[in-house]
């Protein structure tokens, strides 16, 4: 984000303190007329006699006003700002898709407002998400159908985008990630070396979409290979390292881990598993292969590095800033849903290691 030095009775030229800014309200007691008036020389003039123009447009001179362009703009009917809501800010994922949204915004002449949204906080999250009356349009986060602000977001006037989940058919556009194509060559680059029985799916939250995505995925890749999946192989719990290495003791202490080939929800998910095997002695990939999913810093930051499914992120938030745009745009199109590919990136933790 660029930013300007910000002058607090600093000096001008020749060390004199630079003068406050004037206001509207200065401009409209110079000339001799209302607020609304001044706001009409300066956005409509065609509307102002002549004789009031001239007074208003020397008195704007004279102060040195400078019109607000964001008043300007909403006086116009549009803002050139849009808002992205996000249930959380924390980790590469989210950093690397605000700054595909931010920049896109940019190049298409718009702002862009983020904020946070948490289910703790649900009472209101509707008016912050869709209720600031200074937006165009907001592009929302929703990795839960179920989620109650979903058909907030159905029944508002304000044009929007869903990150996240197909709401297509309800009439919102949406971007989601093709979680299948990833996951089919996550699963099947396991079963080069591990047989099915001895793979694993170890999600996040169960009522995450593409946690349940995955794990569908997963599933069927197994089907097809004759093998029908036992309730351990696919296991739920969160996006976080420590679920991870939980996950993974507990596999140990039933003598289940060496051996296994473990797809993981997210890399933090993959790293608890890895520090956990490390621990018990389990040479990653000789003995246990891990694949991760999100391809952040952290997979090649990691040794052995750790493979993982990359995700277009930066995609996707440029993608949706284009389908708001679009909306506003036209706001009677029919809805669509684009899906983003993702693709696994093979690196040391679950293929033979090289030296």
């Amino acid at each position: 984000m660029n930013s300007r030095p910000i002058h607090r009775g600093g000096g001008g030229a020749g060390g004199e303190p630079s003068r406050p800014a004037a206001s509207i309200r200065q401009v409209a007691a110079e000339a001799g007329v209302s607020i609304a008036t001044v706001s009409r020389a300066i956005n409509s003039p065609e509307a102002v006699s002549q004789p009031t123009l001239t007074r208003v447009r020397e008195a704007i001179e004279k102060l040195g006003y400078v019109p607000n362009p964001l008043a300007q703009a909403l006086m116009a009917g549009e803002s050139r700002l849009i808002g992205i809501a996000l249930p959380w800010f924390h980790g590469e994922f989210f950093t690397r898709m605000l700054q595909g949204a931010d920049a896109e915004a940019t190049r298409l002449g718009y702002h862009l407002l983020v904020t946070a949204m948490t289910r703790e906080h649900n009472h209101t999250r509707r008016d912050r998400v869709l209720g600031t009356g200074l937006i165009d349009g907001m592009i929302v986060m929703i990795d839960d159908p179920h989620d109650p602000l979903a058909a907030d977001v159905m029944q508002s006037l304000l044009p929007a985008v869903v990150i996240d989940t197909d709401f297509s058919a309800s009439g919102i556009d949406s971007i989601v990630l093709d979680n299948e194509r990833g996951t089919r060559e996550a699963v099947e680059h396991l079963l080069r070396w591990v047989e099915p029985s001895r793979c694993y799916f170890v999600g996040g939250p169960v009522s995450n979409r593409d946690a349940a995505e995955r794990a569908k995925t997963f599933q069927a890749v197994l089907a097809a290979r004759g093998h029908t999946t036992d309730p351990d192989q696919i296991i739920y719990g969160e996006y976080s390292a420590a679920w991870g290495k939980e996950w993974a003791m507990r596999m140990h202490q039933r003598k289940a881990l060496d051996g296994a080939g473990v797809l993981a929800a997210n890399d933090e998910i993959a790293c608890g598993v890895l520090r956990a095997a490390e621990s018990q002695r389990l040479w990653v990939p000789d003995q246990v292969r891990i694949i991760g999913f999100d391809d952040t810093r952290l997979a090649s930051f990691m040794r052995p590095t750790l493979s993982s499914v990359t995700l277009p992120m930066e995609e996707v938030g440029a993608t949706a800033v284009r389908a708001l745009l679009k909306r506003i745009e036209s706001r009677d199109a029919p809805a669509t849903c684009q899906r983003l590919a993702t693709r696994l990136v093979v690196r040391e933790s679950s293929t033979a290691m090289t030296f």
